[in-house]
This record gives C-alpha cells, structure tokens and sequence, in this order.
C-alpha cells in the first residue's frame, strides 16, 4: 500500500462517517421542508451527497483498476516504482537519476497521466470538498473570514495539485534536458499538496464539530 493510499483510505472513512453525522439529522429536519418535500437544506444535503458519490466513484475507477493512462498501469510501466507525488523527492539529481531508470513507453504514459486521470480525479475530489466546505460555512455562523477559509482551502489545495502536474510534465516531456529548479522545488509542492489537501478535509470538519456542541450546550442550558 502507498503512501498516497494509507492518507486517502483514512480520509474517506473519516468523510464517511461525517456524512453519517449530517445525514441523520433529517428526521429533525423533516418538520420544517416545504408540502413538496425540497427544502433549501434537502436540496443542499442532495448536492452534497451526489458530489460525494461521484467523488467515490471516481477515486474507484482511478485508484482500483488499470485503466488507460492510470496510475497504475503508469506504476507497471515504471517498473513497479512509485510516481512523484506517491514518493516525493526533495532534488533534482535525485528527480532525474529515478526518471532515468523510466522505460521510454513509461516515460510517455506518464506524461499523459499528468493531463488526464490525474487531472479528472483531483478536480472530482476538488468539486466535493468544496461543496462540503460551503455546506459548512453556510451552517456554522462564523465570521466572514473564517467561512472563506474554509472556503478557500480546498481552492489552494487544487491549484497546488494542477501545478504539480505541471512541473512533473514539464520536466519528463523535455528529458534528457535538466531543469534543476523544477527538480529541486517539485518535492516540496507534493508535500504543500497533501498539507493543504489534509486541512481542506480537517478544518470544516473541526468547525462542524464545534457548532454541534455550541448548539448542544444551548439546548442544555
């Protein structure tokens, strides 16, 4: 199991069971939707759950089966070695000594990976944690900054994946020509990714559980 796996099994487990705790409030809700049944909180909590779906359905597709272009049949074709940001690597003589080792096919279906599954898959994950986020901001009655935060997390943390991408085709399309700063640098965005990516799901998370007890201890007092 990679790196990647042991962050990304725990995170939807762990949105999972969120999920669990948002959704079972239904039956309170129930009393204040419309004759029709499609309240704004209903129709939020559906937006919610489709994206969700898609998420896993997604996450299924790419990270389970050898599809074209996938990761793991990129992984296959390097030989069983981890891609970049599965294994991040922190210079440049060690970023060109790993692709000089790529088979001259795996080299080209690694680049294609770059513009394709690994740009459909973060932008499902990005359409969702996003929708969560709003959801969140929307319910927790915080302050402006505070919601655009939580908002703006998940925004960070895709621009940081598309940059990503883009070093690592920059630097595989013009091999054997070195690019040492994007060698040197591209560890580093992996590591800022999966950080950003971790407070994206953590923090609007943190912020529900605190509204729920706020309210809790309302109730009781």
């Amino acid at each position: 199991m990679t790196t990647q796996h042991v962050f990304y099994i725990p995170t939807v487990f762990l949105l999972g069971f969120v999920f669990g705790i948002i959704f079972s409030e239904n039956k309170l809700l129930r009393s204040n939707n419309n004759s029709d049944g499609s309240s704004p909180d209903r129709m939020s909590k559906n937006k919610l759950l489709y994206t969700f779906l898609i998420f896993i359905l997604v996450f299924i597709i790419t990270h389970l089966f050898e599809i074209p272009w996938g990761s793991k049949q990129v992984s296959s074709l390097l030989n069983g070695q981890e891609i970049f940001d599965k294994k991040p690597l922190f210079s440049s003589d060690e970023v060109y000594t790993k692709i000089g080792t790529f088979s001259e096919e795996g080299l080209k279906v690694y680049q294609r990976f770059t513009y394709t599954v690994d740009i459909v898959f973060p932008v499902s994950f990005f359409v969702f944690l996003l929708t969560f986020a709003q959801f969140v901001a929307y319910r927790i009655k915080k302050s402006k900054l505070i919601n655009r935060i939580i908002t703006g997390l998940p925004t960070l943390w895709l621009i940081t994946d598309l940059l990503e991408n883009l070093i690592i085709y920059i630097i595989l399309s013009n091999y054997p020509t070195r690019y040492d700063f994007l060698g040197r640098i591209i560890g580093v965005v992996s590591v800022t990714k999966f950080t950003l990516l971790f407070y994206s799901i953590i923090t609007p998370v943190i912020f529900w559980v605190m509204s729920k007890r706020s309210t809790s201890n309302l109730h009781i007092n």
